[in-house]
Parts: structure tokens; C-alpha cells; sequence
């Protein structure tokens, strides 16, 4: 699975055939939102207004072909909103804007919506743009040698080979692959702002976006009103090639962090040499994982080798609330514990969001002009330095059949501006590191760069921090951002034996709430239910025989402790089920990245009551075998608690299939 990892993503997505030709200017035409909307309470036409901007694919023939991209606009909540509208550019390249920010502009970042209008748009050759650029050879090719064991010369060949089917068929298809890169889709950026009637716009763009952005600086500064840049690449950096030396960086900062970090360091010592003798491990004698695409269904039994085992820890650098999970996820495999893997990794290799197609166009006209030998792996971790040729090498190959002509050095020129500029970059970033930052910001004038030291890859949508510094730019770009917020900010709080009861159960709560594994949690919900009926049946027994004026016969002891334990195990469900939710749920959403890994210990008493629930139900069992042997109750009764006692047990054989039951001893 190495291949998985040379690159930000390998995904597909659907393509679609080039508009015919028509001479006029860029335009805009409504249509129904790509992503839906409802969902968040929105409206279309009202919150939303969703469409396709048509511009050339060349854009120095315009009277050529066409191509169309996908647009979301996404009116303000305030009563006063800011009149510049805020367009995002969304990383990759090849990612979609659309269905990143989507979601979190309707969910966690309400108060930017309330602030002012904001454009998405997914750029050329990306996920709801038409066409849409995808390689689904490499899907296919994932798919078929997931459960595969295959050399590292293997792996290049096979996907060589399907990018190179990839290529042929999007030629096929009339796409001219040499329209698709950062000239071309900068001046998308200008098409849109003239199309929608802005006279400026704030530019918001992370990762690639942050490149694109300062292409649009340098070709078309009179649309923007300001700039920010979130995890930077500057343009005079190629960074393909600097890819190990990046990584390596970043895997020296959590190193570093962690033995700064007195429970860490104590949990964990020695974390380097664990990590490097996992991956050693594991490249010699991989281990074998279950991996679920969450479209299909399907399960992969699939190979987890060193080389597998550190890309995904490299891929989890990315993800600011995944910083903490780092050295719990190392020293987990040294224990040959993987079902954090298995959870964690489906949402990086199965997403299909990412155009491949995209994503080489950009690399091989703008990236790839490197000495592959000139690359310096002597000061790099030997984890890193094995592969840094190899992994540069393979995007050199790629790009030979590719076809696209290198846009030469005016594209790798830095760019100098006075435009007011925000430049963001986070202490861990694995790809971006601050120095890129740095780089970029040196030329340009009016700039206000900050590193946080808890992020990852991209601050502005993990960091409240860095939210109210782009706030404060934003309401006046031409005054410094009040950054006092970083003072106060400090290295993440990494998951330790300390804080956390380390169970693989808690990984099955994340499933639960993405709608996943549903059938233990839809049994105990049944049996909780039909066990909580009995505080509406029996009282209304009570009621009737009150009425009826009829006395209950006496009941022997043992029946008595039945009917208590009943009860028992009701009102310890509710607790149960509540509880555990009031300490899942008490730091907040962000707060569930520790259930990738374990319980928080404020947990413990509340697991607790799980044992206590089994050992319950078992004398509820021996309850509902005498009362039929030795006749308690009616006939009616003996068969309603006989329904509770099968709830009983069935709430036990749930939490025993979701690992709830035995989670304090894990």
C-alpha cells in the first residue's frame, strides 16, 4: 500500500466531457446545489445559491472549448455583514472546495457565515467541476491489492501502470491536460469575482490553495481586498522533492514534544527507537488489518506493513485533533494492537473526493523540474532517507508520460506584493513546515505571519486561536491582527496512561455516531426500551388491582429480588448510556479524537456499571427459570418478565459485542 502514501491522495471521482465551444465571457448560471444542503437546515435560494461558472479551458483561446465549475455561494446570517465576500481555495491539488468547507461552514464555523458572504468553488479538473479529472484505475488498483503483499518496485510498476491507463483515457475523452494548472485556474479565480459582480473579494486559501492564491496575487492583484494563506507553499519552492525533509521535520517536533511532556515521556520513552523498530518490524513481517470502505461495505483484509504504518502516521500530522493521538498510535502497534488503524485509516485511503487527474497536471507543469540526485538524504532519519529518491523518482516517471509542458521558471518566481496578507503555518505541519511560511512572507510587504504551536496542517478550521486572529485581520486588513491568543497557547496534550483508558471499545462510539456498526448499539437501544416499559407497565398492574380491588399475593423472597433487579438493571442502563455520553461528550465534538484510542478516565466509573449490568441480568435469568418452575406471579407476568429478561441479556450480549463490557480490563 506504499503507493497510497507518495502523494497528499490517490482518489477518483467521475469525469465528465469538455462543453462544446462558444466565444463570450466568463459566466454564471444558477443550478441546484451539488451537496445537500437540508441536512444543515439551509435553504436554497434563500441561504444558498449554487451554479456553474463557464470559462475557457484555455483561457488565451477563448474562442476554444469550454470547461465548468462548480460554485456554492453562501449568503451571510448577520444583520451587518462585511461587504467583501470571502472566496476559499481548497489544497490538493485536485481537492474539493465544495465538499470540504461545506460542511464546516454549517456546522463549526457559524460565526464566519454571520460575518459575510462566502464563495466556494471546486477549481478545474476537481470533484463537481466539469470534468472532473479522477483516475479511477487507482481506485481499482487499491482495491484489488489491498490484501496483496507486494514489493516496493511492485508498487510503482502497478501504479505507473494505472496512471498511464488514467492519462490515455482522459485524452480520450478530449481533455487537454496541459489547460490544468495554477495559471489557468488563477485566472479562474479573476473569471469568478467579475462573473458574480465583486469589486473585490478576501482570498482565503490552504495548502495548494495557498499557491494558487499568490498566483492570483501576481496575475491579478486589482480583485483582492486581502489575502490569507494557511499552511504555505510558497512559489518559489519546490516542494515534491522536499517531501522527506518535511516529514522528517515534523516526526523530530513530535519526538521533541512528547520527551518535553512529563506524562508523555514517561508513558512513552524511547518513542523514536519504538517507532523505528515497529516499521523495521513490520516491513520484515507485515501484519494483517481489517479495513472497511465506508461506501461499499466491503471489508479488506488487508496488508499493514512498516512502510503502511508510517505513512498513515504521516497522514495523521495533517489533522490538528490527531496530534495527540501520535505516540498512543506508535506505542499501540508495539503491543500489536492495530484496531486504531483499522479505524482510522479507511478515512484516508477510501475517500474519493481528491482528483488524481488534477493533482499531476498541476505537479508535472510546475513541480517536478527537479535533480532527483541533487536531493540530500545523509541528515534525514533512516526512516525517511530510504525512500526520498525512490518517492521522487516515481513523480518523475509519471510526469514523462504525462504530457503536460513544464511552464518554466517564470511560474517558480517568488511573489513581491503590497496586498495586505495573512500568513498562517502550524509547528507540526508534515508537508508545509513554517519555514515555507517564512519564505513566502519575506517578499511581501504588507504581511503578519504566526506560527501556532498545536497545529497541524492548515490552522484556520482547527485552532479557535487562529479564527479570531483571521477575524481580526479581516475586519481591517490595513492594522496588525491582535494575536495575543498564541501567548496562551501550548504543544498538544498527548494521550497517556494517565488520562486515558486505553480500549479499542471506545473506537466503536466514533463509528456509532458516523451512522457505522450499528447493530450492537440498535439491540441494546431495543432492549433498553423494553426494559424501561416496565416503569409503565407495572405501576399501571398496580393501578388496576387498586381498582379492581384485588390485593397481590405475597411473594416469596427470590421473587422479590427479581422484580428488584429488574428494576435495577433499567435505571443502571439509563445511567449507563447517559453517563457515558456526559463524559464522551463533555469536552465538546473536538473533544471525541480520544476515542480513536481509548476512554477518557473520567469514564471509569461509569464503565464500571457495565459488569455490574451482566451480573444483574444473570440473577434476572435465574429469576424468570423459578418463577416458571415454582409459579410466581400469573401467567401474564411470568411471560412479561420473561421479555425483560431477554432485553436483560440482550443489553449484555451488546455490551459485550461492542467491547464495553469488558473495558476496564483491556
Amino acid at each position: 500500500m506504499r503507493r497510497i502514501f507518495l502523494l497528499l491522495c490517490f482518489m477518483s471521482i467521475t469525469l465528465s466531457a469538455a462543453p462544446p465551444a462558444h466565444a463570450q465571457g466568463p459566466t454564471f448560471t444558477k443550478a441546484t446545489c451539488m451537496v445537500n444542503i437540508s441536512q444543515y437546515g439551509a435553504v436554497e435560494g434563500r441561504d444558498v445559491d449554487c451554479g456553474y461558472l463557464t470559462v475557457p479551458e484555455l483561457h488565451a483561446k477563448p474562442d476554444g472549448p469550454t470547461i465548468q465549475l462548480a460554485v456554492m455561494i453562501i449568503h451571510s446570517t448577520g444583520s451587518n455583514p462585511v461587504a467583501t465576500p470571502l472566496v476559499m481555495l481548497q489544497g490538493g491539488p485536485g481537492g474539493s472546495t465544495i465538499d470540504t468547507y461545506s460542511q464546516l461552514l454549517f456546522t463549526t464555523n457559524a460565526d464566519l457565515r454571520a460575518q459575510r458572504t462566502i464563495v466556494l468553488f471546486d477549481q478545474r479538473g476537481t470533484l463537481y467541476s466539469k470534468p472532473a479529472l479522477a483516475c479511477t484505475e487507482e481506485r481499482d488498483l487499491l482495491n484489488q491489492t489491498l490484501e496483496q503483499r507486494l514489493s516496493r518496485e511492485e508498487n510503482y510498476r502497478l501504479s505507473l501502470e494505472a496512471l498511464n491507463a488514467c492519462h490515455d483515457r482522459l485524452q480520450r475523452a478530449g481533455v487537454n491536460l496541459a489547460a490544468y494548472n495554477s495559471i489557468e485556474n488563477a485566472a479562474d479565480v479573476e473569471d469568478l469575482r467579475v462573473a458574480l459582480g465583486y469589486a473585490q473579494i478576501d482570498l482565503y486559501g490552504v495548502s495548494y490553495g495557498t499557491l494558487l492564491a499568490q498566483h492570483v496575487m501576481k496575475e491579478h492583484p486589482q480583485g483582492l481586498r486581502s489575502v490569507l494563506i494557511d499552511a504555505v507553499v510558497p512559489t518559489s519552492q519546490n516542494f515534491v522533492p522536499d517531501v522527506s525533509r518535511s516529514g522528517n521535520r515534523a516526526f523530530g517536533e513530535l519526538f521533541a514534544a512528547c520527551a518535553a511532556d512529563a506524562a508523555c515521556n514517561a508513558s512513552y520513552p524511547n518513542l523514536e527507537q519504538t517507532l523505528n523498530a515497529q516499521i523495521s518490524r513490520l516491513n520484515t513481517t507485515p501484519a494483517r488489518i481489517p479495513l472497511t470502505d465506508p461506501k461499499t461495505g466491503k471489508t479488506y483484509n488487508a496488508v499493514f506493513d512498516g512502510d503502511t504504518f508510517q505513512g498513515t502516521l504521516f497522514q495523521m500530522f495533517y489533522a490538528t485533533e490527531l496530534l495527540p493521538l501520535l505516540p498512543a498510535a506508535i506505542d499501540a502497534v508495539q503491543h500489536d494492537n492495530y484496531t486504531f488503524f483499522s479505524k482510522i485509516m479507511p478515512v484516508f485511503i477510501f475517500d474519493q473526493t481528491v482528483s488524481t487527474g488534477m493533482y499531476y497536471s498541476v505537479i508535472c507543469a510546475e513541480e517536478a523540474d527537479y535533480d532527483v540526485n541533487a536531493i540530500k538524504t545523509n541528515d534525514l532519519r533512516p526512516i525517511f532517507a530510504k525512500n526520498a529518491k525512490e518517492d521522487a523518482a516515481f513523480i518523475q516517471q509519471v510526469c514523462s508520460r504525462w504530457g503536460v509542458r513544464d511552464l518554466g521558471p517564470s511560474v517558480d518566481a517568488p511573489v513581491s506584493s503590497t496586498i495586505p496578507t495573512l500568513v498562517f503555518s502550524g509547528r507540526f505541519d508534515p508537508i508545509t513546515p513554517p519555514y515555507y511560511a517564512a519564505e513566502a512572507a519575506q517578499p511581501l510587504a504588507n504581511s503578519y505571519s504566526f506560527t501556532f504551536p498545536n497545529t497541524g496542517h492548515g490552522a484556520l478550521n482547527s485552532n479557535d486561536c487562529a479564527r479570531s486572529i483571521a477575524e481580526s485581520f479581516w475586519r481591517d486588513p490595513s492594522r496588525a491582527p491582535d494575536s495575543s491568543c498564541i501567548d496562551t497557547l501550548t504543544p498538544p496534550t498527548f494521550i497517556t496512561r494517565e488520562n486515558t483508558l486505553l480500549s479499542s471499545a471506545a473506537a466503536n462510539i466514533v463509528e456509532w455516531l458516523n451512522g457505522r456498526a450499528l447493530l450492537w448499539p440498535g439491540i441494546m437501544g431495543a432492549a433498553l426500551v423494553v426494559l424501561l416499559s416496565l416503569f409503565l407497565v407495572w405501576p399501571l398492574i398496580w393501578l388496576i388491582r387498586l381498582l379492581m380491588g384485588r390485593k397481590a399475593a405475597p411473594r416469596p423472597g427470590m421473587a422479590r429480588l427479581a422484580s428488584i433487579t429488574a428494576l435495577l438493571v433499567a435505571l443502571l442502563g439509563v445511567v449507563f448510556i447517559v453517563g457515558l455520553g456526559v463524559v464522551v461528550f463533555a469536552k465538546g465534538l473536538d473533544g471525541l479524537v480520544v476515542l480513536f484510542l481509548g476512554f477518557p478516565r473520567t469514564a471509569v466509573p461509569v464503565l464500571a456499571l457495565a459488569p455490574l449490568i451482566a451480573l444483574l441480568a444473570l440473577v434476572m435469568l435465574i429469576g424468570a427459570i423459578l418463577a416458571w418452575v415454582r409459579g410466581y406471579w400469573s401467567v401474564g407476568e411470568r411471560i412479561y418478565y420473561s421479555l425483560l429478561t431477554i432485553a436483560a441479556l440482550a443489553l449484555t450480549a451488546g455490551l459485550g459485542g461492542t467491547g464495553l463490557l469488558t473495558a476496564l480490563i483491556r
